[in-house]
């Protein structure tokens, strides 16, 4: 029995500090995520209203709007959340009455790792699963409810090209959520890249688990390659993709969940955008533990204002503007890893690791007055 009243204290301290810290990061993720969400609304308002979806269609586009937006935020609203709580506690001398206890800055660092941990992890589980789902659901449903998609006579405003495996295809036109192209074009390339022929459509349809052609026609190279073949094509149309993830391949990010990428590397999924995006999008997620880390080992040095200093400290507005220069770092650093300069391990990496050494050195500083 004596043996675990030591530690009771303890626990109540780690229960007390990180449901303070989760409570200040809700508020603050809550605030950052309705400003966002506002500024996206203003831009979108405007053309939901001219489709005639109403009140119903803005609530639509927000609540599936709302995960991506809120994983863009999830760091820098940890951060806040921590400058308060922190800078609260120190205002008010309990950092003093801790430390006086003999509690160090990297045991009080260690007693708010449970929080890391609790947002790293759900907002890693939100990044490949949740976000995804939402994001299809908002691309289908904002495609579906477009009154001019698939018109003929439209213009092309947004042509969509993937590939799946050596095979490339182009879609002119997307309507019905997917379940309705225009002007489809299937190119045939052999081991080597070279093209062999084309398979072309003016429309397709998807029903009862087939695609459906209209105006087929296969263009084939003879096999001294010294002129082409051209025959009507059959009923027989098949592009490697179904509606969902034509939807998916047509969003300009990557939001697809570990299967998928997985599939995409090594199994010659379809895919729309270049191979070290979808690498980047599957080290970003592992990583987004280690920047809440590293967000909230910046965030510490506020704990060295003296107490009756109180806001007039300038120190509570460099961590804030450290923590925003980590954002940015970070962001440049992932656009090189998306442009394949990078690999994705690396540049996933550097970010939180230069970040991490900033906040070590910024501390060990503020130890040594």
């Amino acid at each position: 029995m004596s043996d675990s009243q030591p530690s009771m204290p303890r626990f109540v301290l780690i229960k007390a500090l990180n449901r303070a810290l989760l409570g200040r990061f809700m508020l603050c993720g809550v605030v950052l995520v309705s400003l966002l969400e506002i500024l996206a609304l203003m831009e979108k308002t405007t053309p939901i209203l001219n489709r005639h979806l109403g009140i119903r269609g803005i609530l639509t586009f927000a609540f599936l709007h709302l995960p991506a937006l809120s994983i863009d935020i999830l760091p820098l609203a940890f951060m806040v959340g921590t400058l308060f709580l922190l800078t609260q506690m120190t205002l008010s001398s309990e950092i003093s009455a801790l430390r006086a206890a003999g509690l160090s800055t990297p045991s009080l660092y260690r007693l708010l790792l449970p929080a890391v941990l609790i947002v790293g992890l759900c907002g890693t589980c939100a990044q490949y699963w949740l976000v995804p789902a939402c994001e299809n659901a908002l691309t289908t449903w904002w495609n579906r409810t477009d009154p001019l998609a698939g018109q003929d006579g439209q213009p092309e405003d947004d042509i969509l090209w993937f590939r799946a495996g050596p095979t490339l295809v182009r879609i002119g036109q997307i309507a019905q959520g997917g379940y309705f192209l225009r002007d489809v074009t299937i190119y045939h390339r052999d081991s080597t890249g070279l093209l062999t022929g084309t398979e072309h459509t003016n429309t397709l349809t998807y029903t009862q688990g087939r695609w459906h052609p209209d105006g087929a026609q296969d263009l084939s190279l003879s096999e001294d390659k010294s002129f082409v073949n051209v025959t009507k094509g059959d009923s027989t149309f098949i592009i490697p993709a179904i509606p969902s993830t034509i939807m998916t391949l047509s969003q300009s990010g990557a939001f697809v969940t570990p299967g998928q990428i997985s599939a995409i590397l090594h199994k010659g999924a379809p895919a729309s955008l270049p191979r070290a995006t979808y690498r980047m999008a599957l080290f970003g997620g592992m990583i987004l533990p280690f920047e809440i880390a590293v967000m909230l080992l910046l965030t510490l040095p506020v704990i060295y204002i003296p107490p009756r200093a109180g806001l007039r400290n300038p120190l509570p507005v460099y961590v804030l503007g450290a923590g925003m220069g980590f954002v940015i770092l970070q962001g440049m650093i992932s656009a090189l890893g998306n442009a394949g300069t990078l690999p994705a391990p690396l540049a996933v990496s550097v970010g939180p690791l230069l970040g991490a050494l900033l906040g070590l050195t910024w501390i060990l500083r503020m130890e040594e007055r």
